[in-house]
């Protein structure tokens, strides 16, 4: 029995030894690893970056915030300048859209006085006239074109509402990048004023500016979003987009309704009228003696005149909705080439202006190793 104790003994005593020996060691690699990292200040370093705050300029204000607020105030940046620039896409589709349709429904409306004017007994002698006058040098241009021009869109009046349609867009643009940057600093604030560095605590380990950033939201900055906005309005406006675009609408002026073979018994039927009508004028005047030639120019000039105006009423009665109808249709295409020319003027412009904030907010938060994130998409 005494022996059988002495077994048990020792078997309890080795598990303790073990243990020991175990503590030991663990002790030895513990002083190990300190006498290392005491002899290599790298990991503290390292350490201590990584827990350091940052000091940011904007505005004039010294931001000192911590680490984690400063990736934040990249991912909101980055959020403010997709937003902004889709923001302003949006806008100014909107105010295009708003702009260009009481602008077209004048248009329109103006559409019945031309076609008043086309069948006119005025109207058609000046077309019957102007031939003559352009082939002897006194008259240049196109002038049906020209009336046209006058009579739907008013002359001039056209190009100086374009104008005016883009001055306001442009400053629609300025106000929003104003808003932009209010908004965008405003957070930046209040992610500084949540995200202050408690007191004592480590130095900045790294100052920057945030003002070349604050210039491109504002829309001066590299990308003179601004400035290029308003050069091409000034260069390639509304109004400069609008002259190729009425050139291709008046190049037939007087309509598809009136086709070939309308134009041919229209031509067939004045001939014949003023046949009859002449005809009729001598028999009237032929027993007058000396005065029958100045009754004849008289009356068949008279008789002349009322049988355009009859043959005019009858081509109006048969072709005048067709002529509304072919302006209509022509209007509604200038209107959708003008809105699409401009909008992809502004679009670009907005576009290049959003990639140069990116651009910007990458350069300016530089530091940051985690700044090269993926931006939110642009729609």
């Amino acid at each position: 029995m005494a022996s059988g104790g002495r077994e048990m003994t020792t078997i309890r005593a080795r598990p303790g030894t073990a243990g020991n020996l175990f503590r030991a060691l663990l002790l030895l690699g513990a002083l190990a690893g300190l006498t290392l990292l005491a002899l290599d200040q790298r990991p503290w370093e390292r350490l201590w970056s990584a827990l350091a705050p940052y000091e940011i300029v904007v505005a004039s204000e010294r931001l000192t915030v911590t680490p984690a607020t400063a990736r934040e105030m990249v991912r909101r940046s980055q959020v403010h300048a997709s937003a902004g620039s889709r923001e302003a896409q949006e806008r100014v589709r909107a105010l295009l859209s708003a702009e260009l349709d009481p602008m077209f429904a004048e248009l329109s409306a103006r559409i019945p006085d031309y076609a008043d004017w086309y069948f006119s007994v005025s109207g058609e002698y000046a077309r019957m006239l102007m031939p003559v006058l352009q082939w002897i040098g006194v008259r240049d241009g196109d002038y049906l074109a020209d009336r046209a021009l006058a009579l739907v869109f008013g002359g001039e009046g056209f190009d100086r509402e374009l104008a005016a349609i883009d001055a306001r867009a442009q400053s629609s643009l300025a106000g929003h990048v104003q808003d932009l940057h209010a908004r965008w600093l405003q957070n930046l604030m209040e992610l500084a004023a949540n995200g202050q560095v408690s007191a004592p605590g480590p130095a900045p380990v790294e100052q920057w500016s945030l003002d070349a950033l604050a210039a491109e939201i504002s829309g001066h900055g590299g990308s003179e979003f601004l400035q290029r906005v308003s050069t091409s309005t000034a260069a390639a406006g509304g109004a400069g987009l609008a002259a190729p675009a009425l050139a291709r609408l008046l190049v037939q002026p007087a309509g598809a309704a009136l086709t070939a073979s309308a134009v041919a018994a229209k031509g067939a039927g004045h001939g014949a009228a003023k046949v009859g009508a002449a005809g009729a004028t001598a028999l009237g005047c032929a027993a007058t003696g000396p005065a029958a030639l100045p009754c004849a120019l008289a009356i068949g000039g008279a008789s002349w005149v009322a049988a355009d105006w009859a043959l005019l009423s009858v081509d109006e009665w048969r072709h005048r909705d067709a002529l509304i109808a072919d302006w209509e249709q022509r209007l509604e295409g200038l209107r959708a080439e003008l809105e699409a020319a401009m909008l992809e003027r502004y679009v670009d412009a907005i576009t290049a202006w959003h990639g140069a904030m990116q651009l910007e907010i990458e350069r300016s938060f530089s530091p940051i190793e985690s700044v090269r994130i993926s931006a939110p998409g642009q729609t």
